[in-house]
């Protein structure tokens, strides 16, 4: 889980909370946007508190569900939402039941997921080069990349527990860290 939460695979954690015993209303939307705002109407429909999850689709739309505290609420929020700069028109349904509530993302055996190098921070491609220490596993794009973090990852560790605050002693003219092959900073 920790290297999971590490490379950014698992993003958050989350309570489910039943609606229905709530009372609560479930509303999901269908907007048209105008063609090139649908990145601006999905912020601002995501950023209204009733909102719950936003995703943008093919076609200049936007699909969302929103939870309403009473059903009488229900007319205010879709003018709430058409009003939105950007939107052409919007569709609504209140949900009668929900038959499934998963993860967003389909995880199975063989998955893949995009790393990126510790050190220098491009995705990796292929196998990565794994480097265990302190119970976690690091993953580096080559051994380059491999080596500079080490010495600095050490160095830094060493640090830490001399009691000197994590700072790296100098290492090139102008206490600057090596420079990184393929990046040549």
């Amino acid at each position: 889980m920790a290297n999971l939460e590490q490379i950014g695979v698992l993003t958050a954690y989350r309570a489910v909370v039943d609606a229905n015993r709530l009372r609560q209303t479930r509303v999901v939307l269908l907007l048209r946007c105008v063609r090139g705002t649908e990145d601006s109407v999905g912020a601002a429909l995501s950023a209204l508190n009733e909102v719950r999850w936003t995703i943008r689709t093919e076609g200049s739309r936007i699909i969302a569900e929103a939870f309403l505290s009473a059903p009488g609420l229900i007319s205010q929020f879709v003018r709430k939402a058409r009003g939105l700069p950007g939107v052409r028109s919007v569709e609504h349904h209140v949900a009668q039941k929900g038959f499934k509530d998963a993860p967003r993302a389909l995880v199975s055996e063989g998955l893949i997921a995009i790393l990126q190098c510790f050190e220098c921070g491009r995705v990796i491609e292929g196998d990565p080069v794994r480097w265990k220490m302190d119970g976690r596993t690091h993953y580096l794009c080559c051994t380059s990349c491999e080596k500079l973090y080490k010495d600095r990852y050490l160095r830094l560790k060493a640090g830490a527990t001399k009691g000197s605050m994590g700072r790296l002693p100098p290492t090139v003219p102008g206490g600057r860290l090596p420079e990184h092959p393929r990046r040549g900073i």
